[in-house]
């Protein structure tokens, strides 16, 4: 078995421990309204997904570009966790401008309005984008991993850490007082997203770190209010729990 296989059955497993956790604990408590319509939506997004993913591999593209010497190798000669570090520090700060402007800007965020809609945050919210989303967040990722000449093995591994960083953060649950307090400050807990889940706006255009809380703390959008608010989006324009509706969604300025 590959070890980009094992990699992939580690991500399926994490995210298996907190569906399972999410049960567990029942943080569900003011029952948002939740059905097989918003489950078969969202997983039928993360096969669209998937399948755009496939069509448009991050990996294959790195790959490529780097045997013909594209790479600036701006991390030449440093040792392989210190690549990643890099890679990942940078890439999270890409993410966090891309994630800002698909806010801000209006065409780009028919696309990621379908994330928000969901009426209900758990785990399968973390895979549930627009399959065309990866059209806007791939380059910018590419273009960090190129600049800094990291290996396919470096790609491999940051991305791993950034789907079970969200896979975490879409959670349906809360972290121990303790862990809570120690972690908030440094990485995007699942309290932390949540907010940015809100229908609200104060909360809405915030957290929109993928991993670190740094870029929000530096960039001044880290809110960190405690308190469970309701999630989703107020008044959009197609049915947020069907599966085709959300495809047909950046179609409709509203």
């Amino acid at each position: 078995m590959k070890w980009e296989s094992l990699v992939g059955l580690a991500l399926i497993g994490w995210f298996s421990v907190i569906a399972v956790a999410e049960v567990l604990l029942a943080r569900r408590a003011a029952k948002e309204k939740s059905g097989d319509g918003r489950l078969v939506t969202n997983f039928g997004l993360t096969i669209a997904s998937l399948i755009m993913g496939n069509l448009l591999p991050a990996v294959g593209i790195v790959a490529a570009l780097s045997n013909r010497r594209f790479g600036l190798d701006l991390a030449q000669g440093l040792p392989w966790i210190a690549i990643l570090l890099l890679t990942l520090i940078f890439q999270s700060l890409a993410y966090y401008w891309v994630h800002r402007l698909m806010h801000a800007i209006p065409l780009t965020w028919r696309f990621h309005r379908v994330h928000h809609a969901d009426s209900a945050l758990d785990v399968s919210s973390s895979l549930r984008n627009h399959p065309l989303e990866i059209l806007l967040t791939v380059p910018p990722s590419v273009l960090v991993i190129l600049a800094l000449g990291a290996p396919v093995s470096i790609v491999v591994a940051a991305n791993s850490i950034f789907i079970a960083a969200a896979i975490l953060q879409h959670g349906d649950i809360e972290l121990p007082a303790g862990v809570e307090r120690a972690l908030a400050p440094l990485i995007i807990t699942p309290r932390l997203h949540r907010l940015h889940h809100s229908t609200e706006d104060r909360f809405h255009d915030s957290n929109f770190g993928n991993l670190i809380t740094l870029w929000d703390w530096l960039f001044g959008t880290l809110r960190t209010d405690k308190g469970r608010f309701r999630v989703g989006l107020d008044g959009q324009p197609r049915r947020g729990d069907h599966l085709w509706d959300q495809i047909c969604s950046p179609l409709y300025s509203r």
